[in-house]
């Protein structure tokens, strides 16, 4: 069912490895953030909001990438293809032209350069360019879009803002990128391999009247003052705790984690999301990082997806000769689709909470 126009929605989609963000802001308008894929490799937000009975192609008024991480950007061509009227929005950094040539110089060499973050986010720029749409480059403190008081249902001004990378991230990463073209020009067998892209990753705040959602993307936490999670609450000194909801960063890990977030940006009671991540053997959240999440007062902790199948895993024939020798047993982990969704009208402080696939309260 859909939302009413006075209430505020915001869905989190994690199957175990990837990640989309869908929010009703008031009124029918609707913004995604994000994209993974269903068991169809459609894109997950599409099909949730035409489940609603969303028009998309007028509705959804903005689509944002937080990074160009795989897990969090496939299906994203297809979801802006989709949304024809939505405005489409990524780290400043990704859109400028030293990191574009960059891109289409190594997918032009036909050797799989690319990971598949990079060439899902080299089709979304191509697409917008051959459409004349617009893109909005993010970085700390950019509006990514608004409603003034009284414009939506519910009478409350919403606006969505970056609270990262900083500018220090920000030309950190051209300065590696161009160290990495010059040094591999000549090399095209290596491959675009950037470790740090987490710290260009978009946390947003999405702000209605007097209470506010953080989003933390997959923004890690870094010793420096101007960089990661430091860099966000040194530009938000002194302003009241405001955020109720928070969708945790980067699957719950440790090296996201910053205290002083949960104790100056963060108001109790608390709804707090988290999305599971699984690659190679590697799970998130650890156990650990569960126990600190549910560790925090007043804090109500929900996790997309919890339910996992272990299948054999089959390669090659002569590839399963060579693991059989070695006596190395390997399994994948396949997670099974889920949704936290939080449904509230503004100034109400408890949201209607529904769980599906295989979600829960941790």
């Amino acid at each position: 069912m859909k939302p009413k126009p006075q209430e505020i929605e915001i869905s989190v989609f994690g199957p175990g490895y990837g990640e989309c963000i869908v929010v009703h802001v008031g009124s029918g308008k609707w913004a995604i953030i994000d994209s993974c894929l269903d068991k169809h490799s459609n894109p997950v937000s599409i099909k949730y909001l035409k489940s609603l009975g969303v028009n998309v192609e007028s509705d959804v008024i903005s689509v944002s990438a937080s990074h160009w991480h795989d897990d969090h950007v496939k299906g994203l061509a297809k979801t802006i293809e989709a949304c024809e009227s939505a405005r489409f929005s990524l780290g400043a950094a990704l859109n400028s032209k030293e990191f574009v040539a960059f891109l289409i110089d190594h997918e032009a060499q036909h050797t799989k350069l690319l990971d598949k973050g990079g060439t899902e986010l080299l089709r979304c720029l191509q697409f917008m360019a051959e459409g004349g749409r617009d893109i909005s480059p993010l970085m700390a403190g950019t509006l990514i879009f608004d409603f003034d008081q009284g414009e939506l249902e519910h009478k409350k001004r919403v606006e969505l803002r970056a609270l990262s990378p900083s500018g220090k991230q920000y030309t950190d990463f051209l300065k590696r990128i161009d160290r990495f073209y010059q040094s591999n020009h000549l090399q095209p067998k290596v491959r675009i391999s950037d470790p740090n892209r987490n710290h260009l990753s978009v946390a947003m705040l999405l702000t209605i009247g007097n209470q506010s959602v953080l989003l933390g993307a997959d923004l890690e936490q870094e010793s420096a003052p101007n960089k990661g999670w430091n860099a966000v609450l040194a530009d938000r000194q002194n302003r009241p705790k405001s955020s109720h909801i928070f969708k945790i960063p980067h699957h719950g890990s440790k090296n996201a984690h910053n205290d002083d977030v949960w104790k100056k940006m963060i108001k109790q009671p608390t709804w707090s999301i988290v999305t599971p991540w699984v690659k190679g053997g590697n799970i998130l959240p650890l156990k650990s990082d569960i126990n600190r999440m549910k560790s925090f007062p007043q804090n109500t902790c929900h996790i997309t997806s919890t339910g996992y199948t272990q299948s054999s895993y089959r390669a090659d024939r002569e590839t399963n000769k060579l693991i059989k020798k070695t006596g190395t047993k390997i399994k994948r982990f396949i997670f099974s689709d889920g949704r936290v969704s939080y449904r509230w009208i503004p100034g109400d402080q408890s949201p209607e909470v529904k769980l599906s696939g295989s979600a829960k309260q941790l």
